[in-house]
């Protein structure tokens, strides 16, 4: 019995191990397809930008003056709003990347703490099977007198 009751133990601490292992990969696939999503969005509105820049340059030297200078307004603009952006999806992207970063550090100190509560269990069961070995040797012994 106590064979089997160490059995189930070392099972649930090894399906825990497994559990945390695959949150863990999953955080790490999460991150990585977040860092995939923000360059491959970076590289869509970079590239949209540059085809607005290269219609207004055209437009620029095909116009006048005034449509010159309402053009160099249009390009300013978007590259403070391009500024706005990238500085507003770092800021996104570091917030969550530091949640998940936390969150890997949780599950790792409650690793930690499972496996500390495992060992203390393990222990525990030990010298609980020690003990009721002795007190059947003395029963044994009490019994034969």
């Amino acid at each position: 019995k106590q064979w089997y009751q160490r059995r189930v133990a070392i099972t649930a601490g090894e399906r825990m191990n497994a559990q945390i292992k695959n949150l863990m990969k999953a955080y790490r696939e999460e991150l990585t397809k977040i860092d995939q999503a923000f360059e491959s969005e970076r590289m869509e509105m970079l590239d949209k930008h540059r085809k607005d820049w290269n219609s207004l340059s055209k437009q620029r030297s095909d116009n006048e003056i005034h449509y010159l200078e309402e053009g160099e307004n249009r390009v300013e603009n978007f590259a403070n709003q391009l500024e706005h952006l990238r500085v507003q999806d770092a800021e996104e992207y570091n917030m969550v990347k530091i949640k998940l970063e936390t969150d890997v550090q949780v599950l790792e100190q409650q690793l930690q703490a499972m496996r500390a509560t495992y060992q203390l269990n393990s222990e525990k069961l030990d010298y609980n099977f020690t003990v009721l070995k002795k007190r059947e040797e003395e029963n044994t012994i009490t019994k034969s007198q």
